[in-house]
C-alpha cells in the first residue's frame, strides 16, 4: 500500500515533465510546429559613381524614383572630352588618307615627272659628253689648256651622276612605297584608332547607366560638384533582390533546406504575410549576434539562413524593417498559402 502510495506522485511528476517539455518545445518552435525566427530586412544596393572625375553637369533622377535598366541616370561635362574625340578623329583621317596614298602609288603626274626629269639628265650628259670630247681634241692640238680639259671632265662626271640619280628616282616612282613604309603607316593608323576609342570609353564613364531596374535611395551630389572617379553619386536599390537575414540554432538547422517554404511578417503590417523562400544556409556555424532578439533562449551557436522575399510587390518590407520569420520544417506537412490583407 506504502509503495502505491510513492508510485502515484511519481506518475504525476513524469505527466508534469512531460507536459512541461512539450509546451517548452511549442513555445521555441510555435504552437504550429514552424520554426520561429526574427531578423532585419536586407536588399542589393549599388553606389554607382563616374569612373572619371569631373564636374556633374546633370543629374536626372531624385530618391524614391523607379528607374529601368540602362536608363540614364547622371552626366559629367564632356566639354573637354569631345575636344579630345574631334582631336583624334583628325589625326585618324590624317593617318588613313597617308595609308591610302601609299597604297595606290604615284599619280601618273609623278610619274611623268620623274621620267622628264631622267630624260633632262641623259641630255644634260650627252652634251657634257660632247664637250669633254671636243675640250680633250682642242688640248691634244695645243689650243687649250689642261686646266680647260679638267673642267671639260669635271662637268661629264657630275652629268653622269645626276643622271643616275635621275633614273634610280623614276625607278623608285614606279616601284611605289617600301613594305616596311607601308606596314609602318598602319601602325599609325591602328593608334590612332585606338585614341579614338580610348575618347569614345571616357565619354562613356562620364554617363552613370542604371544597371538594373530599381529604385534611387539616395541622392549624394548635385549638379556643378566636382566628384573624383569612383566616389558615389547615386545608390540604386534593387526591389527585386530583398532577404530577410536570421540565425538558426545549431539543434534546428538540420530542419532548414535551401528551397524552403517561408512566412514573412513585420510589426508594422501585422495583419499581412508575405511568402518567402531558403536561398542560403551558412556552411559554418557561428556565435548568436549580440542584436539578434529571440524569444527563446540565447544559445551560442547558430547559422545564418537567407530568407527571399517573395511577391511584395508594395515594397512593405523596405530594408532595415524588422521581420518576423516562420520556417515549415522539412518533411513536415506543406503549409497553407499565407493570407494577404486586402490594401
Amino acid at each position: 500500500m506504502k509503495r502505491a502510495r510513492l508510485i502515484v506522485p511519481a506518475v504525476a511528476l513524469l505527466l508534469l515533465a512531460t507536459a512541461g517539455l512539450w509546451w517548452w518545445r511549442a513555445a521555441r518552435d510555435g504552437d504550429d510546429g514552424l520554426i520561429a525566427a526574427s531578423g532585419t530586412v536586407e536588399a542589393t544596393e549599388a553606389d554607382l559613381g563616374f569612373q572619371a572625375g569631373g564636374r556633374i553637369a546633370e543629374v536626372a533622377v531624385r530618391e524614391g524614383d523607379a528607374v529601368r535598366a540602362g536608363d540614364v541616370l547622371a552626366r559629367l561635362d564632356v566639354a573637354e572630352l569631345q575636344a579630345r574625340r574631334t582631336a583624334a578623329l583628325a589625326q585618324l583621317a590624317s593617318a588613313r588618307a597617308l595609308l591610302d596614298e601609299l597604297r595606290h602609288g604615284a599619280r601618273p603626274e609623278e610619274l611623268a615627272q620623274a621620267a622628264a626629269a631622267a630624260d633632262a639628265a641623259r641630255e644634260r650628259l650627252a652634251e657634257a659628253e660632247r664637250g669633254y670630247g671636243r675640250t680633250r681634241r682642242l688640248h691634244e692640238g695645243g689650243a687649250v689648256s689642261r686646266e680647260a680639259l679638267d673642267q671639260a671632265q669635271t662637268a661629264f662626271q657630275v652629268a653622269q651622276a645626276q643622271y643616275r640619280q635621275a633614273r634610280e628616282q623614276a625607278a623608285l616612282v614606279r616601284e611605289g612605297p617600301r613594305a616596311e613604309r607601308l606596314e609602318a603607316q598602319r601602325a599609325a593608323v591602328r593608334q590612332a584608332e585606338a585614341a579614338v576609342a580610348q575618347a569614345d570609353a571616357a565619354l562613356a564613364n562620364a554617363v552613370i547607366v542604371a544597371p538594373f531596374a530599381g529604385v534611387v535611395s539616395v541622392r549624394h551630389r548635385e549638379p556643378g560638384e566636382t566628384v573624383a572617379p569612383g566616389l558615389p553619386v547615386l545608390s540604386l536599390l534593387d526591389p527585386a533582390d530583398r532577404w530577410v537575414r536570421i540565425f538558426v540554432r545549431e539543434d534546428q538547422i538540420g530542419r532548414v533546406a535551401v528551397g524552403q517554404s517561408a512566412v514573412i511578417s513585420a510589426d508594422s503590417y501585422r495583419e499581412r504575410r508575405y511568402p518567402g523562400r531558403v536561398t542560403f544556409i551558412a556552411r559554418e556555424a557561428e556565435f548568436t549576434p549580440r542584436n539578434v532578439q529571440t524569444d527563446a533562449e540565447r544559445v551560442k551557436l547558430v547559422y545564418a539562413v537567407k530568407v527571399a522575399v517573395r511577391g511584395d510587390s508594395a515594397l512593405d518590407l523596405r530594408p532595415g524593417v524588422p521581420a518576423d520569420v516562420r520556417l515549415r520544417p522539412k518533411g513536415a506537412a506543406p503549409a497553407p498559402p499565407p493570407a494577404r490583407a486586402s490594401r
